[in-house]
């Protein structure tokens, strides 16, 4: 039987399709939330808590091998309640206590004095200071107590210069120092009169001489002393009592002079023209120059007269128009020159020169100069106020007030105050601990401990025997006094620069006097009540992790304004810790948020943490601000140093490359950060949830699904391919019957549910393609149109040809992000292609079926 040229064949197309899926990991961030916090106060409230024995426990605590910080902060509160109390050096013939103590409020500290009464007491009792229980200064205790002072004041038809009264009512003195007054010229007829009471005991603690240029005149009882009055007066000052001499008391011979006054010019060690038994091998530079001025300054802004009652007087003052005349500061002097005129100076209010008139020995050399407002030697003071007759700046009222406090050095009581005895030495360099505690900041304690400076007191008195009418002198106990301000606080500076420098702490002053450090600058750290809670400080600053490559800068300042030497230490080396962060990554393909065992690990992506700041950005911390630390091989990498925090692990989107972070329980994203303000570096990341990580609750690990964006893309509908009885050819085309655009069975649909993960994220979402591959037909269990294709016509006329002896998976479509939930392509027309008749490619009656494999994947 011959066959026929052409054969009715039964062929159907069976559109049996495969459609692989990619899946988009969805994650689920095991975090187990640990809010439990330790109190890390526990030990120094337990040291609190025995404060009435810490004397007795002082050892012991050193035995359980305390640190000396912490024993120190209950020492310190012990010391500061009670005051520091002194020791005694030397027994004497009677007893001296003292005890140093900080006030806040007046903000110095001071020594409070007493001790046992002298019985038949004459006059009162000298205190002296030393630092060195060596050298001895006599000093003023009366701090605290209201002065008597008796102003004997010049006074004739022209003047009535009873000035003093007035200056200190400027300065609402009148509390601290009462003022009477008496005319020279009364005075001088009946000195003891006016200094003394009925008893015969002095009435005054302070004499003030002079208010008026020229202290009214030149007239002799009237304008100066008297050979009557002035070895009165030298004997009230023997006491101990106050002198202060004003303007032109103590004055140039070749003016006429007071000569009475004079004889107190040995007492300051003053050089006075013409004046006799001084040293006669001096001579002096431009006499005729009176060197004035109306600004004076302090050679020691820090020195005991600027301390009381007028504490923080400025460095530079302001004063009425006053001048020194032929009268010398010798450099060797024991006397003090506290205040001196400012240049450019003027002679007398005219003219204009820079250099005061020195004072030469016989080989030329400089022993002194004229160039002087205010000097002391003990009880004795000269002031230059009074040339403008009567007038006194505000400045100099405080400056006179001042003084006459200082020279005071007589004290009628047993006890007695010394508010000169300042802390003088600076704290040692701060330490710096970084707080291991359990909240969302990064705390960094610091500590230093204070330095004291050390004093020596011994008190004098005269015993009167009245039987024999002498006077016995009698000395106290030496003691040491302690005088121990205690921190105040810290500055400090954030820098790259690992040089500590002098002023790398970047400490603030106060009005540019750099005895005053600025406790209100930003960069001031405030000890809190000092001495009760410890020295220590707490800088709470986030930035601090940010700049873990830079240097802090940290110096302590105590209460008397010593600043220790600075601690500069690397920030990072300051965070380390063992709290460390454990992230696994891996493809989540059944979007259960649990790593199964047939899952992979993702390797090789870059991990970030992020820490929440108060305004609702996320600081990334720089350890993984550069991307470099990524995951593993085995999908893990651990971020490690953390302090105690609260953390969120993130991805850069720019990495995931469409891929999501999965959450337990279906295919839903973890929370997204897409705002790029929210981040500090300005990128968009997935987060996790909230990781806290603490003392308990450390080495966390948090496991990081990813689902693939293919998770969220289908295959809705395919093409019908079924070519139904078609009479084959040896060669030729055969169309799928009923062709038509309008005809679902010619329609690929792919449902695209990407934009419901998030919308706003579409210009992230990779494009995806749809890969066709065909097998080769069968009938029954044989194959058949062996070198067959299939031709799909797009619409544009355009065309993709998938053949069954191709191996290698054919493009069909691919197609771009899309807000669309659908994306329809319907074809022009599909084709059957049969090869020419060969051997290969008989063709025998029959229905002949093959398979056309449908695969969705990512672009390139």
């Amino acid at each position: 039987m011959k066959w026929m040229p052409k054969f009715l064949l039964i062929l159907v197309l069976i559109g049996n399709f495969l459609v692989n899926i990619s899946s988009v990991a969805a994650t689920d961030i095991n975090t187990a939330v640990t809010t439990s916090l330790e109190n890390e106060n526990d030990f120094l409230n337990s040291l609190k808590e025995s404060q009435a024995s810490l004397p007795d426990q002082r050892e012991l605590l050193t035995q359980k091998n305390q640190t000396l910080m912490s024993l120190m902060q209950p020492l310190n509160q012990f010391k500061q309640s009670e005051g520091i109390t002194s020791t005694t050096s030397k027994n004497g013939d009677f007893v001296l206590h003292g005890n140093y103590s900080f006030d806040d409020t007046a903000d110095s500290g001071s020594v409070k004095l007493n001790w046992d009464k002298l019985p038949n007491l004459a006059d009162g009792y000298k205190v002296k200071r030393s630092t060195d229980n060596e050298k001895w200064e006599e000093i003023s205790t009366n701090y605290g107590k209201k002065v008597k002072i008796l102003n004997v004041y010049p006074k004739d038809a022209n003047l009535d210069a009873d000035f003093l009264i007035g200056w200190m009512a400027k300065i609402n003195a009148e509390n601290s120092i009462a003022v009477e007054s008496v005319p020279l010229s009364d005075f001088n007829n009946n000195p003891d009169k006016y200094l003394k009471a009925d008893d015969g005991s002095y009435k005054y603690d302070g004499l003030y001489f002079g208010s008026a240029d020229s202290n009214g005149g030149w007239v002799a009882g009237v304008n100066d002393l008297t050979e009557k009055s002035q070895p009165v007066v030298a004997k009230f000052a023997d006491t101990g009592r106050s002198i202060i001499l004003g303007h032109d008391t103590i004055t140039t011979a070749g003016q006429g002079g007071h000569p009475w006054f004079n004889k107190f010019a040995p007492k300051l060690d003053l050089w006075v023209r013409g004046l006799q038994n001084q040293n006669n091998d001096y001579t002096m530079g431009t006499n005729t120059i009176w060197l004035s001025g109306t600004q004076v300054k302090f050679i020691d802004p820090n020195g005991d007269l600027a301390q009381y009652p007028n504490k923080g007087l400025p460095e530079v003052m302001d004063i009425q128009q006053t001048h020194t005349v032929d009268q010398y500061y010798l450099y060797n002097s024991d006397a003090i020159r506290w205040m001196v005129f400012l240049p450019t100076f003027s002679n007398n209010g005219s003219g204009s020169f820079n250099e005061p008139d020195y004072l030469y020995d016989r080989q030329g050399k400089k022993v002194g100069d004229d160039n002087w407002y205010l000097i002391t030697k003990n009880n004795y003071a000269m002031i230059q106020t009074g040339h403008t007759t009567g007038a006194c700046t505000p400045d100099e009222a405080k400056i006179i007030a001042n003084t006459i406090y200082y020279t005071s050095t007589l004290n009628t009581s047993n006890s007695g105050t010394d508010p000169k005895a300042n802390d003088k030495a600076a704290p040692n360099a701060p330490t710096l601990t970084s707080n291991d505690t359990n909240n969302d900041k990064f705390d960094l304690t610091i500590n230093s401990q204070d330095n004291p400076s050390y004093y020596y007191y011994q008190v004098t008195g005269n015993v009167n025997d009245k039987t024999t009418n002498k006077l016995t002198p009698k000395s106290s106990d030496v003691i040491q006094q302690q005088a121990l301000s205690d921190i105040k606080g810290y500055f400090y500076a954030i820098d790259s620069n690992s040089n500590p420098g002098t002023n790398a702490a970047n400490v603030k002053y106060k009005d540019s006097d750099p005895s005053k450090v600025d406790t209100s600058a930003a960069n001031f750290l405030k000890v809190t009540q000092p001495n009760t809670n410890g020295n220590s400080a707490t800088l709470t600053n986030q930035q601090l992790l940010k700049n873990s490559k830079n240097y802090i800068h940290v110096v302590a300042v105590d209460r008397d304004n010593n600043i220790s030497t600075v601690q500069t230490t690397k920030i990072s080396d300051l965070v380390l810790s063992n709290r460390s962060v454990k992230v696994k990554v891996w493809m989540d393909s059944n979007y259960n948020g649990i790593i199964d065992t047939n899952e992979k690990i993702k390797a090789n992506m870059p991990i970030h943490i992020f820490k929440k700041n108060t305004d609702d950005s996320y600081e990334e911390l720089q350890q993984t601000s550069n991307s470099t630390i990524k995951t593993g091989n085995d999908g893990t990498c651990s971020v490690n140093y953390l302090q105690s925090n609260t953390y969120y692990v993130g991805l850069k989107i720019s990495d995931c490359r469409a891929m999501f972070p999965t959450v337990s329980g279906g295919k839903s994203i973890s929370q997204l950060i897409n705002n790029k303000v929210n981040t500090i570096s300005h990128d968009n990341y997935f987060l996790t949830t909230a990781i806290i990580v603490n003392k308990d609750n450390d080495n966390r690990t948090v496991n990081l699904g990813l689902i693939d964006q293919l998770g969220f893309i289908s295959i809705k509908k395919l093409p019908q391919l079924d070519f139904g009885v078609s009479l084959i050819p040896y060669s030729g085309s055969i169309r799928l019957p009923n062709t038509n655009p309008n005809k679902d069975e010619n329609t690929l649909t792919i449902e695209d549910n990407r934009t419901s993960l998030q919308a706003d994220l579409s210009d992230y979402f990779v494009p995806y393609k749809v890969n066709i591959q065909l097998s080769a037909f069968k009938q029954g269990k044989e194959k058949g149109l062996q070198g067959s294709s299939i031709t799909l016509t797009f619409p544009n006329e355009n065309t993709v040809t998938v053949s069954s002896e191709q191996t290698d998976k054919q493009l069909l479509l691919t197609q771009q992000p899309s807000q669309n939930t659908e994306d329809t392509t319907k074809f022009k027309n599909i084709s059957l292609n049969v090869p020419q008749k060969s051997v290969a490619t008989i063709i025998k009656p029959g229905t002949y079926t093959a398979t056309m494999t449908y695969e969705i994947e990512n672009t390139p």
